[in-house]
């Protein structure tokens, strides 16, 4: 009987250890489905926040030229704000797009790279010239008035502020919003990236953007060919 009762004893123990177990699985599953959830909620409030972005602006680019929003159109784009006197963040992230596109080979040349100088007071055509050519051929500089410039920013929901430098009034610097969009080949929002993302994603991102897009164009080609030839399908 002493005997019986150690085997009974040790199932139990053994039962209840089986039930624990599935009872932390069951836990582990449900918060892994709760921190997916919220990513994903997070993620649709980001994507929610650059919606609707962009509209009408008229600046100058570094030739001088009128550049508006129609001038985004024909190619994707690549839209960044920041200024030439930035120490840091402005030519590392302008570097990080130039080394992108050469990741892209070929497909490089259906893109265009503008900045847009969130510091109009010293980024005039000339400047902004010498400096994008320091990036590469599909680099544009663009600047205008500071009401003009505010507009387009706010239009885009990009921050900037001029922060005061010591003794010399020329010595300021500028926080600025260092996101990169990708606006599609009729200037619209496809994505953004955020600040010092690795050539190597970006590229992959990129390809796979003007892969899908391809797809779908091609796509539609073909059932307008099928309906105007008679065929239903």
């Amino acid at each position: 009987m002493h005997g019986k009762g150690r085997v009974n004893r040790q199932g139990g123990a053994a039962a209840r250890q089986a039930r624990t177990f599935w009872v932390l699985m069951l836990a582990g599953v449900l918060m892994l489905a709760g921190v997916l959830w919220w990513a994903g909620k997070q993620a649709e409030v980001s994507q929610a926040r650059f919606a609707n972005l962009g509209g009408p602006f008229t600046l100058v680019d570094h030739d001088g030229r009128p550049f508006t929003e129609k001038d985004l159109r024909g190619k994707y784009t690549l839209l960044y704000f920041g200024y030439t006197y930035c120490p840091d963040v402005c030519p590392t992230e302008l570097s990080i797009i130039s080394e992108t596109l050469n990741l892209l080979g070929d497909l490089r040349q259906r893109f265009r790279v503008v900045m847009v100088s969130v510091d109009p007071e010293r980024d005039t055509p000339e400047v902004l010239k010498d400096y994008m050519a320091n990036f590469g051929p599909e680099f544009i500089g663009l600047t205008g008035t500071p009401e003009q410039i505010r507009s387009m920013a706010r239009n885009w929901r990009a921050f900037y502020r001029k922060v005061p430098g010591e003794g010399d009034p020329q010595a300021y610097t500028m926080d600025h919003t260092a996101t990169t969009f990708l606006l599609d080949e009729q200037g619209n929002y496809v994505r953004h990236f955020a600040y010092a993302t690795p050539p190597d994603v970006m590229a992959r991102a990129l390809r796979d953007i003007v892969g899908s897009q391809q797809a779908r164009q091609e796509q539609r080609a073909q059932t307008t060919e099928r309906a105007a030839q008679g065929d239903p399908s």
